[in-house]
């Protein structure tokens, strides 16, 4: 056998060629290797070498399997799956380690998840009373996001217990707004009903003073013709006192005349007197002038009789005239004080009249005020019959959204309280004083 040794050492470096291109990872096997050097020394260095080459690629093919096992796991972490195991070991520590290591992660990974899922359909479910356990991880993004998790729940307790505490005062303000809306409707109602029946009295109350008004006319009329009349009557009563005057001096003169008359009877008298001694004297010569004497005495004395008979009526008729002209001067004051009545009263009459027609007036304007607050009241009315219905379904909705918030669980929800208000406190004391 011819020894060759540059041959062998060929054949050994190539051998150390494919060996490194191996493990260079430029090919996937060991096909090439051969035993073909003659030098029973390099023969020795092939095989050995062969030998550690088979024990690599024996190794490698374990560690491309768990390579292999790590990479699917791997893979199904990318695509969502957390419930991925490696199983497999190699001969290669650092690589069971990993493995290890990973089996770790996904098996965390998966805990956390299912946690995280069950807080979370828990928390669709509107129960926020449990939170993420954060001691699964000490730092890094995955604890920041099971912080990010709880804060978000304590974020939407705060929000709850705010909204469950505003939906309570809202579901108890709307109940007293629709209480207050209806009793505003039913006081707006009567209130209607009070104005219309306000306006019919305005308008029975107007139809009155234009009535009195007219009356109030036709009673100045009728005060001023009776002031005309008055004055004539104080006029008459005026010329009945001058007349009466008048007849108080005729019946001086003619006191005067039966004075006269009176003296002249007496004169006759005692003239008759005379011519009866002078007639007696005479004897029978003088008869016949006694007797016409005598007649004449008796006629002296019928005329002082008549005279004194007329002085008596004159007296009387003094005395009336005097009682006449007082009373006609008595009257002639009553007159003036009657026309000056009189006149005060048609003057307070026409003040009358015209504060007639200022009520009328007035009465006018507030007949249109009250058929604007009629028609204001309707409006009004309207208006409340809209908020009732409003506040019903307001009230309706508070009520549904405290339903809502009433199905939450969540931490103190327990403790939440709301203050009565001045409103529901004025209800209550009304309610009370309704009740008493």
């Amino acid at each position: 056998m011819i020894l060759n040794p540059t041959n062998d050492k060929n054949e050994i470096l190539e051998d150390l060629q494919i060996f490194k291109s191996y493990i260079l990872g430029n090919r996937n096997d060991l096909n090439g290797l051969d035993h073909n050097c003659k030098n029973p020394h390099f023969q020795a260095i092939q095989d050995e070498l062969i030998d550690i080459a088979h024990l690599l690629e024996v190794k490698n093919k374990n560690s491309l399997t768990l390579y292999g096992e790590i990479m699917l796991a791997s893979e199904k972490l990318a695509d969502g799956e957390t419930n991925a195991k490696i199983s497999l070991e190699s001969h290669d520590p650092k690589l069971n380690y990993i493995a290890k290591t990973l089996n770790t992660m996904f098996h965390k990974l998966d805990e956390v998840l299912t946690e995280l899922k069950d807080r979370l359909d828990e928390y669709s479910n509107l129960n926020y009373l449990n939170d993420v356990d954060e001691k699964y991880f000490r730092t890094g993004q995955l604890k920041e996001m099971l912080k990010g998790v709880n804060q978000l729940r304590d974020k939407i307790t705060e929000n709850l217990t705010q909204s469950h505490r505003q939906s309570m005062v809202l579901e108890r303000e709307s109940q007293v707004l629709k209480e207050k809306s209806k009793t505003l409707l039913d006081s707006t109602q009567i209130q209607a009903t009070a104005i219309q029946e306000t306006a019919a009295a305005v308008v029975e109350i107007s139809a009155n003073i234009t009535s009195n008004t007219k009356a109030s006319q036709e009673m100045l009329t009728l005060g001023n013709q009776v002031n005309a009349s008055s004055h004539k009557g104080e006029k008459l009563a005026s010329e009945t006192l001058e007349s009466m005057d008048d007849i108080n001096h005729s019946t001086q003169k003619v006191y005067d005349a039966i004075g006269v008359i009176s003296q002249i009877s007496f004169q006759t008298n005692i003239l008759s007197l005379n011519a009866a001694v002078e007639a007696a004297t005479a004897g029978e010569a003088g008869k016949g002038f006694a007797v016409v004497a005598q007649e004449v005495r008796n006629l002296a004395a019928r005329s002082a009789e008549a005279a004194k008979e007329i002085g008596d009526l004159m007296d009387q008729l003094k005395e009336k005239a005097t009682n006449g002209k007082n009373i006609a001067h008595n009257m002639k004051d009553d007159y003036q004080i009657l026309s000056e009545n009189i006149t005060q009263t048609v003057n307070l009459i026409g003040n009358i009249v015209e504060s007639s027609k200022e009520q009328s007036q007035g009465i006018i304007q507030v007949e249109n005020a009250l058929n604007s607050i009629d028609n204001t009241v309707k409006d009004n009315a309207t208006i409340c019959d809209d908020v009732k219905h409003i506040s019903q379904e307001v009230y309706n909705v508070a009520k549904s959204i405290l339903l809502t918030s009433s199905e939450a669980q969540f931490k103190g929800k327990e403790n939440i309280k709301i203050r009565q208000n001045t409103l529901q406190r004025e209800h209550g004391d009304a309610s009370m004083r309704k009740a008493n």
